[in-house]
């Protein structure tokens, strides 16, 4: 089986402290309401008119 994804091994202290350093910063919260707010930005619109409803009239 050449050419397969070796196996996952565990993290060694040193990456899980460089890891926690990443993450441990006082203006997490900042970053987090920035991304949440340009996140909402993104919000795609709806495809449909005001009455979405409006094509089963026919229907009905």
């Amino acid at each position: 089986m050449d050419g397969c994804t070796p196996s996952l091994t565990s993290l060694r202290e040193g990456d899980t402290k460089a890891l926690a350093a990443l993450f441990d910063r006082e203006d997490s919260d900042e970053i987090e309401t920035d991304i949440s707010k340009y996140l909402l930005l993104l919000w795609p619109e709806p495809c449909w008119e005001d009455d979405s409803f409006d094509f089963l009239r026919e229907y009905l």
